[in-house]
Formats: C-alpha cells, structure tokens, sequence
C-alpha cells in the first residue's frame, strides 16, 4: 500500500478551508451580521488563501494533473520564493490567517479547516525533515 502524499492533501484542504472562508464571510456580509467586519476580513483572507494554494504539487510518483491555468499561478507563488514554498511559513501563515475568522459564527468552519490545513503542512514539514 502506498504512503499518503501529505503535502497534496494539505493543498486540496487548505484550498478547500480557503473557498469556505469566502462563502461564510458572503452570508456575513450579506446578513450584516454583528461584527460583519470579520466577515469581511475573512472574505479577503479566502481569496489569499485560494490565489495561494491554487497551483498544485507534483507528486513523487506517477502523474499529476494540472488545475486549468495553474501556470500564471505558479509563476507568481514560485517568485515569492521561500515565503511562500516552505511548508512551515504556510503552516503559521494559514493559522494566523485563520485567528481573526474565529471571532464570527458564519466563518468558523472555515477556520477549523484552515487550522486543520495548518497541521498538515507541520506534518510534511516533520515527514520531509526525516
């Protein structure tokens, strides 16, 4: 049986906990509902967090599809270099990203999945540093 590819699963979830963010923060926004400013932050924040994790990895064995116009995106993340290819400074980018989301009913699912999507890069940072 074959090992799990972390750092493609810490993509898919962090990707995903980036879409979340930006949809609660539309139905805070939209409601106006208290402390909608988060919402509003959280919106912004997804979009980040989407425009980054967009490209996908290549995977170590076997063959892995692109995303439909993932080579603008590369471009851009592989020209931040390190700030944005290391899995530790993505690991304490998404949890400080995903802080000021908690504070709203609306967004916090996206911020447990972020959070989640947190550990898995901590997680391929150990599994890579063996």
């Amino acid at each position: 049986m074959g090992g799990i590819e972390w750092a493609m699963w810490a993509n898919e979830q962090a990707l995903a906990s980036g879409l979340i963010l930006v949809t609660g923060g539309i139905v805070a926004v939209a409601g106006q509902f208290k402390n909608w400013q988060f919402a509003a932050y959280s919106i912004a924040a997804g979009v980040f967090i989407c425009l980054l994790e967009y490209p996908r990895g290549k995977r170590k064995k076997g063959s892995t599809m692109e995303r439909c116009g993932q080579k603008c995106f590369t471009t851009v993340v592989k020209a931040f270099g390190p700030l944005t290819r290391n899995y530790y400074v993505r690991a304490f980018l998404h949890i400080c990203l995903a802080v000021p989301a908690a504070f709203l009913l609306a967004t916090i699912l996206g911020t447990v999945c972020l959070a989640i999507a947190s550990g898995i890069y901590l997680l391929v940072s150990r599994v890579l540093l063996r």
